[in-house]
């Protein structure tokens, strides 16, 4: 068993620029940058070889807040370490092309547990770790009996294991499920269809805690407004701690579109993030 108290992201596709034979526009190293401008200077009857720059022209775009033409610009990124509770909340944003992994499809008795920030927090304070042999959390830290001492010590880290435990419970529990399915098999089944048919009949007790991964793609427009408004105080600590990660990861392939966000203040431990250019 698995404990995951951070996720990871990654971009993994981009956008690649065709030149139009006749409509031309300034040279650029970045294609994102220069699908932008062509799109901008469209609007404009602008296009033109010595014309403005295409990263001066995507500077005014985002100052002017025309942020229609950001829409022409799509990036996927591959988010692995959260769970799929976060995912009912990030999946609402209706611009999402979304291809994320099958409880159904997929072996859940060897899952992962994913711990939202404040149980990561403690369950990192404390030196938590799971033991597989034991099949429930301990303590690695030489000072336990020291800690076990004070009450308000001692009441955070039994929360946090019995937290643990509960949602590895869940997955014991869905494991004898599957089995028992199996070994009914009503339908006669065999081989792959039997082993789909028992884990969608049994997914239902594991834990929202359940770590899930997949590929999301979004224009650059619904990926600003999505950080700016689920970074704010107002979002679950969770998917805040995402959009960390995922503003970070933007920032390495489109740093044009995304460096005017900058830290309004650290709420719970997570960077509320604001950008210059508000609204898009």
């Amino acid at each position: 068993m698995k404990i995951i108290t951070s996720p990871k992201v990654m971009v993994i596709s981009t956008m690649k620029f065709h030149p139009h034979p006749e409509y031309e526009i300034p040279d650029d190293p970045s294609d994102a940058i220069s699908i932008g401008a062509f799109a901008a200077k469209g609007c404009y009857d602008a296009h033109g070889i010595d014309g403005r720059p295409c990263r001066e022209n995507q500077f005014a775009i985002m100052e002017h807040r025309h942020g229609s033409v950001l829409e022409h610009i799509h990036t996927g990124v591959f988010i692995e370490g959260v769970t799929r509770a976060l995912t009912l909340e990030l999946n609402r944003h209706r611009t999402f092309n979304i291809s994320q992994r099958s409880t159904r499809y997929t072996a859940e008795e060897d899952s992962a547990f994913v711990l939202e920030p404040y149980m990561a927090s403690l369950w990192g304070h404390y030196g938590f770790q799971w033991d597989d042999e034991m099949g429930c959390s301990r303590i690695n830290k030489p000072d336990y009996e020291s800690l076990v001492t004070d009450f308000d010590k001692f009441r955070e880290m039994a929360l946090v294991r019995d937290h643990v435990d509960a949602m590895v419970f869940t997955a014991h529990e869905y494991e004898k499920q599957v089995e028992k399915l199996m070994e009914m098999n009503p339908n006669l089944l065999e081989g792959f269809d039997l082993r789909k048919w028992a884990r969608g009949k049994a997914r239902n007790v594991l834990s929202h805690g359940l770590e899930t991964r997949g590929t999301w793609t979004n224009n650059l427009r619904a990926w600003r407004w999505i950080i700016e408004l689920r970074s704010g105080r107002g979002a679950e600590p969770e998917i805040r701690r995402l959009m960390d990660h995922i503003l970070h990861a933007l920032r390495s392939t489109h740093d044009l579109y995304f460096d005017d966000f900058n830290i309004q203040e650290m709420y719970d431990g997570i960077p509320v993030w604001r950008p210059i250019y508000e609204k898009v």
